[in-house]
This record gives C-alpha cells, structure tokens and sequence, in this order.
C-alpha cells in the first residue's frame, strides 16, 4: 500500500489536513463495487477515507504528478491525495483507470440486460459518517469480486495459478492475506520439492507462475517469508522454471557455488548477517531473476525493501564499537600486496557509498568517526601504491566524503603542507590515468575549491594559497607542455586528451568561482594563452575547450578581463580557427558564433570596438549567419550614441547644430554690451543669490560674470566646458548637460531683456543656455 495524506476541502475553500495513512484500491463489499481505501498508520482500526471509483472522468494528477484530486459527488466536497513518491502515485492512478475501464465495459455490457429498478447500497464515508445512497448497478466481475485461494496441494496447482496470475490489482492485498496464513508458503515450497522429485514439468510450469504471481501481489511481508533463510533457495528454484525460456536456468548453482560472502572483519551479529543475506537476494531477484516481469510497484517495492536493509546494516556497524576500528587497524597494518587488503578498500567504498541513504545527522555521524580513524590518510595509501582498480575504489570513498562535508579533507591538506599529498590526489590529471579515475578527481577538486563550502575565512585563505602557490601551476604546466609542436598527436606521451580538457574545466570553474586570485594569477602567468594553444591540436572537442575557457572569462563581463583579452590581442588565435574552419557546421562553428552573439547581445562594448576594428574586414566574409552583420550594426550604434568604451563618439549632426549655436551665441557676446536694464536686472539676480548665502547651491554663472537668469543649477562649470575644445573636455560636457536639466521656474521677462527666440531641441541644450544669458 502507498502513503499518502489525505486533504479535504472546506467551506472556506481551504484544505483541511485529515491525516497520514496507506491508500489501496480494493473491493467495497457493501457498495459491490471498486474503490479507494486509506487505513490511518497511527491507528489500523481507523478508516480516513472510502471513496467509491466512478466512471465520470473527475480525477485529475497535479503537483508533479504526486497528487490526485477529485470533486466527490457523494460529500459534496473536493478530495485530495498528497503522496509521498510519484512511483506510488502512478500506481493508484493506473488501477483507478483500470477500475473505471472494467466499469465502462460492465456498463456497456449490462445496458440492455440488466433489470430496472435495481440499486446499490450507499457506503460510508469516513469524514460524513453517513451512507449515501448510490446511483446505477455495477454487477461483480471476474476480477472485482472477493478473491480465495484454494489450499495449497498438488491437484489446486492448476487453479491456484491461474488465480495468481489474473488477480486485478485491487484483489491483491485481499489474495496476499490469503497467502500469508500460517504454513501456507512452506506448503507450496514443499509441492515444488515433490515435483521436481517426480520430474513433473508441467507442475513445475505452474509452480513458477504461482510463485511469480505471488511476488507480484506487492506485499513486503509475503516477500520476507519467500526470501527467508529457510525458504529463499526453493524460491529461487521455482522461478528456474520459466516455459517462455528456451532452458532452465541455474539460480541455485550460482548463489551456493560461486556467491561467496566475505567478511573483512567477523560480524558477530547473527541477524546482521541474515539481513545482508537477504539483502543480496533482494537485489538478485530484483536484477537477475525477475526484471522482465517486475511492474513499477513492485519494482519500488524492492528498492524500498533494499535501501531500509542497507540503513539497517549500517546503523548496526556504526553502533558496533570494535567493528570499525578493528577495521582500519588491518588497514594500516597490512599493504596491496597483502591478502584481504583489497577487501577491505572494496568494504569502505560500498560502505561510504551507502552512507549517502542515510540520514543528515547520522551521515555526519559516521564520516566523521571514519575521518577519525585515519580515512584520509589510508585513501592517500591507497592512490600512492594502490592499483588503478583500487585507485578508483579510493577516489570514489573520498568523493562520498566530500560531498558531504569537505572541511575535514581541506584540513588534512593544509595541517601537512611541506607532504606531497595533494601530489597524490592530482597525479591522474597529470600524468595520465582512467578517464573515470580523471573525472573523479576532478569532482573531488570541486568539492575542495568551492568556496560557498568554506564557512570559515581563515579555512578559505589557508587551502586556497596552498592550491595557487604549489599546484594550479603544474596544471597550466600540462596544457602548455601538451600542445608544444610536434607533440600534437593524440598518442604522444604524457597528460591524455581526456585529462588536459577536464584541466580546462577546472580552469573554468576557478574562474566562476575565485575572484581576485586566479584575476592576478591569470595576469601573471598568461593563462589564456597557454589555455588557447589547445587551438592546436588536432582533436577538435581539445579546441572547443579552449574556446568554452574564453567563453566563461567573456561570460564574467569584468572589465580586468575585457582589456586583458583587448590588450593581448587574445581573439586573433580564435577567429583565425574559426576562419580556417570555414562554413563546416560543426562545434567550433556554433561555439564561437555563440561567444560572439553573446557579446553583441551584452552590449560588451570594448570587445565589440576591438572585434569590428582589428576583424572587421575578414569577417565580412562570413555572410551565412547575421552574427557579424549585427555585431558591426551595435558597433555603429555605440559609435552614434558616444558610448563605445575607451574610444570617442563620432559627432551627430545634432552635436554639430550646438557647437555652430554656441559659436554665433559666443561672438555676439563679445561683440556687445549688456544695457543699463539687462545689467540691472542680473546684478539684482545676483544679490538675491548673495543674501541666500547657502552653499548647497552654486551660482550659475557663465563666462565672465554674467549670472544665468534661471537661477542656481548643480554642479561647477564654465563657458569652456560648453564648447567641444578637445578629448579631455567631452566629460565634463556631459556633466554639464546634466547639471543644467534641474532649472528652477522661469522669471519673467524684464524691459529691455532679449526677445524669446525659437526653441531649439533638446540635444542643444548648451546653445540654449547661451542664448537667453546673450545680451541684445
């Protein structure tokens, strides 16, 4: 049965948590139909809900298909199954429309014989505790009505599986009952004996369907009866017999001839040691016997039985206080060429491993007491002389460490630093290796260089100076030694392929992840170019990493970056790959098209001054994608709107319309002299500015004294700043035209003050000023 929550809506349109309990779908004796059932987990004897199945299309799946919903007709109200896996949500919902399928053709079938007037008890509702009359007749089936097996003889074998085998599944907790009586398996167990005494093959046959029928009825303790210790071998010997099968197989050989249980260290336990037992059996018939036949039900049925004996298992040994540390006391006294020794690395590995199903508290529990016990320092044993079998054991054990908690590795390293150590954990990348033992070193050096796992700052400086100051450099030191000429074939000697581009991840992530020292180390040490010789190589996913490691410094959009990348003129080696690859529609192709477009798209206007003005022209050639056509129209663009970086806008015809103005406007200045009205009037401008003595505000004065009739403006400026004299004035140019937009109101006009001229645009808003301050 599946666990679930059952939620009914109120009245204020609110879901009323009704409690936690085991939902099956199963035969209603008093409504003679299908329905859903929920028996409470607290209380077995409590009822939360009986819902009667119909045929009208009302159930609906929500919430990532772990919720089923429906409108009862019978309450009145909404229903609602939470359930805690989808694997169990499917079920149910699958025998929901199998139900409303056999009830469509029921109906179907009856339409015309049925007689009138008959009608179906009401049934009980666990939240109204009423009975609700029904609607229509649904006659028992073949398959909905009360299952029972016939007792357990060789002349019932016949029937017996032919009921197993055509159990619909709301009849199988009802036959799984059944079966459960007490001798009623060691009967059937003891029928298969006799007939393979007699060598009767046709019983054997149903032998192997009731057997099969009752492992698939789903129930974990019929399972735990069929694979005890007593009767699990004639279990096995049951299902040798499958007619579909061109000839029998050997189950039973294979698990007491050549299963071998081995124990590193003695169990003293015996019902730990039957649990592993059974265990494996689990995991057998799981993957060896039965994976034909298995439906998703019963399939998570037996990952379930599995993952809780495995938590069992573990608990129990981390609870044993002489089982681990007797453990690790054979590690460190014996060595790879001894025996048992790659037993025991095998032991911690599956051990580890298993440790990820547990829970956060008892996890941390046992790492740590592994950690303890010296776990570092046999894995780095086992790197240093193991094999490359037992190598990847190790990395594996450390990963599961690390993923974890990584602070008591990052400790390890840096209480020894004078050790070669972390030597050890890098020679698969540096010296070649198996590409899963490469990848597993590199999960482990994420782990490490994650600085959102560093909770301590101290912690973070310590491990990260240890890893830039001694080891970052003989990574760089692979890739440049890797692409040196005439060392570009695939099979040269020294770092693999596989190694030098999971290098270049790592590169990557530093890059995402540490910000001022691998910046600096980059500078220092011309990391991008030593990256971009991969361009190189003959094998193309080599020269798709380089790219992707330009792509990821672009992808930052810091400008250390951008004029690192400008001033080294780093797109040269690229672009010149790109071009040579022509129009081939490959990787390359969509990789550097795709860094280009993201450029343009990001508005990086540095970079798009520098790929147009140094690429321009051998990139125009490539007119059978828009990427360079549009790069040169942003280009131009930013040009227009001044606004192309470190270079200097190209003027617009409105900036040429305001110079022309504030050279008329300057002349006329010169030319002429304020009358006694115009200077009377700004000269009492400026003695009310005077009286307001507040320095928040500064004088808008322009050129030689003559204050600005809109009164006081923001900012310090001058005549010069107002007229494009050269490169350094355009700064302040704009400031000006900024200060200038917050005016206060308009005086009005005074006698002999100069007549309104035209209003010019926005954009010569420095003619404007100039104009009104100009005397007549």
């Amino acid at each position: 049965m599946q666990r679930v929550k059952v939620y009914r809506l109120n009245n204020d349109g609110l879901w009323d948590d009704k409690g936690t309990g085991h939902v099956s779908v199963e035969y209603l004796e008093q409504s003679d139909s299908v329905g859903l059932v929920v028996i409470s987990e607290e209380d077995t004897h409590r009822t939360l809900l009986i819902h009667r199945i119909v045929c009208e299309d009302i159930y609906f799946r929500q919430g990532e298909d772990t919720i089923i919903t429906w409108s009862d007709p019978e309450i009145g109200t909404d229903i609602a199954l939470s359930f805690q896996e989808s694997v169990g949500c499917s079920f149910i919902w699958d025998q929901i429309q199998q139900a409303q399928l056999q009830m469509q053709r029921q109906r179907q079938q009856s339409e015309f014989g049925m007689p009138d007037g008959t009608g179906r008890r009401g049934i009980v509702d666990e939240f109204e505790q009423a009975s609700v009359a029904g609607e229509g007749e649904f006659p028992e089936g073949p398959n909905t009505g009360p299952v029972e097996l016939p007792p357990a003889e060789m002349g019932s074998l016949p029937d017996l599986a032919k009921i197993l085998m055509e159990l619909s599944p709301f009849q199988r907790d009802r036959a799984a009952a059944q079966a459960m009586r007490p001798g009623y398996v060691r009967s059937l167990l003891d029928i298969f004996r006799q007939c393979e005494d007699l060598e009767d093959e046709e019983s054997l046959k149903h032998m192997y369907f009731i057997v099969r029928g009752a492992i698939m009825l789903n129930d974990a303790a019929l399972l735990e009866a069929f694979l005890s210790e007593e009767n699990v071998m004639d279990t096995v010997g049951a299902l040798e017999y499958d007619p579909e099968l061109p000839e029998q197989q050997r189950h039973r050989s294979f698990l007491r001839d050549r299963v071998v249980f081995k124990e590193v260290v003695p169990i003293a336990d015996p019902g730990l040691r039957a649990k592993i037992h059974q265990t494996y059996r689990l995991a057998y018939l799981k993957d060896v016997v039965l994976p034909r036949v298995l439906d998703d039900a019963t399939f998570a049925t037996f990952s379930s039985l599995i993952l809780f004996n495995n938590v069992e298992v573990v608990m129990a040994l981390l609870n044993d206080a002489r089982f681990l540390p007797d453990l690790f006391a054979r590690l460190k006294a014996t060595g790879p060429g001894d025996e048992g020794w790659q037993d025991q690395v095998a032991f911690l590995q599956e051990l580890t491993g298993l440790a990820k199903h547990l829970q956060q508290s008892h996890r941390q529990q046992l790492l740590s007491k592994l950690a303890s016990l010296g776990l570092f320092e046999v894995m780095m044993r086992v790197l240093k002389d193991g094999t490359d079998d037992l190598r990847q054991r190790a990395t594996e054990v450390l990963l599961s460490a690390v993923q974890h908690d990584a602070t008591p590795f990052r400790d390890f390293f840096t209480k020894q630093p004078e050790t070669d150590q972390f030597q050890l954990l890098l020679r698969p990348l540096l010296s070649g290796g198996d590409v899963g033992l490469q990848e597993s070193v590199l999960e482990i050096l994420r782990a490490l260089l994650d600085p959102s796992t560093m909770t301590l700052k101290a912690e973070s400086n310590q491990f990260l100076e240890l890893f830039y100051d001694k080891y970052i450099a003989q990574l760089i030191a692979v890739l440049s030694d890797a692409c040196e000429p005439g060392r570009q074939q695939s099979d040269t000697p020294g770092a693999a392929p596989s190694a030098l581009a999971l290098i270049v991840d790592l590169l990557c992530f530093c890059v995402q992840q540490h910000s001022y020292r691998i910046k600096y180390y980059v500078l220092r040490n011309n990391v991008v170019e030593k990256v971009l010789k991969l361009l190189n190589r003959r094998e193309k996913w080599l020269v798709v990493a380089a790219v992707r490691f330009l792509r990821t410094c672009i992808g930052l959009k810091d400008d250390f970056y951008n004029r690192y990348l400008v001033r080294n003129n780093l797109f040269e080696p690229v672009l010149a790959t790109f071009l040579a690859n022509g129009e081939r529609y490959n990787l390359l192709n969509s990789a550097v098209l795709e860094m280009v477009e993201y450029v343009r798209k990001e508005n990086v206007k540095p970079l798009i001054s520098h790929l147009i003005e140094q690429f321009g022209g051998r990139l125009a050639s490539c007119n059978y994608v828009d990427t360079f056509r549009n790069l040169k129209l942003k280009y131009e663009q930013n040009q227009e709107w001044g606004a192309a970086g470190e270079h200097d806008a190209l003027p617009t015809p409105s900036t040429v319309a305001a110079q022309h103005a504030l050279a008329e406007s300057r002349q006329r200045r010169d030319e002429r002299s304020l009358d006694k009205d115009e200077e009377d009037y700004f000269s009492k401008e400026d003695d009310d500015e005077d009286d307001g003595g507040g320095s928040a505000s500064v004088s808008g004065r322009v050129g030689n004294g003559v204050a600005h009739p809109m009164g006081s403006v923001t900012g310090t400026f001058s005549l010069r700043s107002l007229v494009d004299y050269d490169d350094e004035d355009d700064e302040d140019t704009a400031d000006g035209d900024k200060g200038m937009q917050k005016r206060g109101p308009k005086p009005a006009r005074q006698p002999g003050s100069p007549l309104k001229r035209p209003r010019l645009s926005m954009n010569q808003s420095d003619a404007v000023r100039l104009w009104r301050c100009a005397p007549r």
